[in-house]
């Protein structure tokens, strides 16, 4: 381990983070759920939001302790870790899969939770306006360091 360095690290948690995302979004596609057994639905939902844990963490975390990289790439990997960071802490409840508003008293309402649960990576495009309204304040922020010196 003493021959790792810290920029090998935060590439291996980045190669990690996303490999984990990818076979989470399959494990939904290979192993289906139903309206009875959500196991392949809970199971990718995990998967996915671990890979992704890793990914935002290496960004953030390579953006602050890395030393023997591009201050460029330095404050990019920063940056885009807390857009991402913040576009899906915002984001997730559009992904809320809200099962208690459904009563289990009748199967028609029960497959209406079923077929309302959010698929994939949730509402195409809900991301974006939390991206640019993130990128338009990190500009602000940097206008006003640099008026400031």
């Amino acid at each position: 381990m003493s021959g790792i360095k810290s920029k090998d690290l935060i590439m291996l948690g980045l190669i990690i983070g996303i490999a984990l995302f990818f076979v989470g979004a399959m494990i939904n596609n290979v192993f289906p759920s139903s309206e009875t057994d959500l196991l392949g639905y809970k199971v990718s939902a995990f998967v996915k939001m671990i890979g992704l844990g890793f990914v935002v963490s290496s960004m953030i975390v390579g953006g602050v302790i890395v030393e023997d990289i591009d201050k460029n790439l330095k404050i990019l990997l920063l940056l885009l870790g807390l857009i991402l960071l913040l576009v899906y802490t915002i984001g997730a409840q559009q992904l809320h899969w809200d099962i208690s508003s459904y009563t289990d008293d009748s199967v028609s309402e029960s497959e209406a939770a079923y077929k309302e649960r959010p698929q994939g990576y949730g509402t195409p495009g809900f991301e974006i306006m939390y991206t640019v309204v993130a990128i338009i304040a990190v500009i602000l922020i940097a206008k006003v360091k640099r008026l400031k010196q």
